[in-house]
């Protein structure tokens, strides 16, 4: 092993910072750079695991760095574990939730058009929308035979960190697949009403950093482009180095499920629109816009299924 320390960059380091946050269950950034909050982690852990604390990650410390990762990430008890790896879609129903009335009571992922019909009296409702989207979805792939897994209360909005570990806890038990999670967008209701209108469109993203999820959200995104038709809308591409179509962002329901303990999983988010627009709403809840968005889906977790089928069996 390289020694590592204050100064040294590289892939090596990205290892290190990467099990250093994990084991810890510190923010550290993954960025290469062994600078001094790297150092202070690896002080830290090595404190914890009675080592010379000098900062310098050498053969010692990443050795015990390596043994403790891999006893709580990558080895699991065969209690936990059913034996036998199964596909499944995790299914995310975005934010939003009602209350023991039936009343919608989370600020922000709404929207209001007068004139518009939309869920309730010119009231677009993202959680709403979302879990009839959701629940339409696992229809299909029920139909199918593909099993799915809700990570989203049936009316409640609970909170990302308990979607995320119900992603992690059916991992670790040996099931692979992916996850879509179902959004729509907004902008700032301080714009102009012609700009709010006038922003538009589909956007899809995954986690920072070339991996699987890339290659399941550009599917994605491909599907629904044909199945709702190039010009029917707008498809918004990141135009970034990668040369990917989706936006690569730090979304805690992306980041803390795409984890390099399964390699066999992606997760993808979809933002189906801005329902900031009047437009874009009334698209949204078009009946016919509806269907299109839950057969682009199901097209994606089959493309998903096969593909990772093959993978992992070395047909690919």
């Amino acid at each position: 092993m390289a020694l590592l320390k204050r100064g040294s960059k590289g892939q090596a380091v990205k290892d290190l910072q990467y099990k250093l946050k994990k084991v810890l269950n510190r923010s550290i950034s993954i960025d290469g750079d062994y600078g001094p909050t790297t150092e202070g982690m690896v002080i830290l852990f090595q404190r914890l695991y009675n080592l010379t604390a000098d900062g310098i990650a050498g053969n010692y410390t990443q050795a015990k760095l390596k043994q403790v990762y891999d006893a709580i990430f990558r080895y699991n008890s065969g209690l936990l574990h059913f034996g036998k790896r199964r596909f499944v879609v995790f299914v995310d129903a975005g934010h939003g939730g009602i209350d023991e009335s039936g009343d919608y009571v989370t600020p922000g992922k709404r929207a209001y058009h007068e004139g518009s019909g939309l869920h309730e009296r010119g009231h677009y409702y993202e959680g709403y929308e979302n879990r009839m989207i959701a629940e339409a979805f696992i229809e299909k792939c029920t139909e199918e035979g593909i099993m799915c897994i809700r990570t989203y209360h049936p009316y409640k909005d609970i909170s990302l960190s308990e979607r995320t570990e119900i992603v992690r806890s059916w991992l670790r038990r040996g099931y692979y697949g992916f996850m879509l999670s179902f959004h729509s967008n907004a902008i700032s209701s301080r714009n102009s009403a012609e700009k709010l209108n006038a922003t538009r469109g589909l956007m899809v993203f995954s986690t920072r950093g070339n991996n699987y999820s890339d290659i399941i959200a550009t599917q994605h995104f491909e599907n629904i482009k044909t199945i709702v038709g190039a010009d029917n809308w707008r498809f918004r591409e990141e135009k970034s180095a990668d040369g990917d179509v989706d936006y690569e962002v730090n979304f805690q329901v992306l980041r803390e499920t795409d984890l390099q303990e399964f390699p066999w999983f992606g997760a993808v988010l979809e933002e189906w629109g801005f329902h900031t627009s009047k437009t874009d709403a009334e698209f949204i809840v078009n009946p016919q816009n509806r269907g299109k968005r839950v057969a682009a889906a199901l097209q994606t977790t089959k493309w998903v299924k096969k593909n990772l089928t093959n993978i992992l069996t070395g047909k690919a």
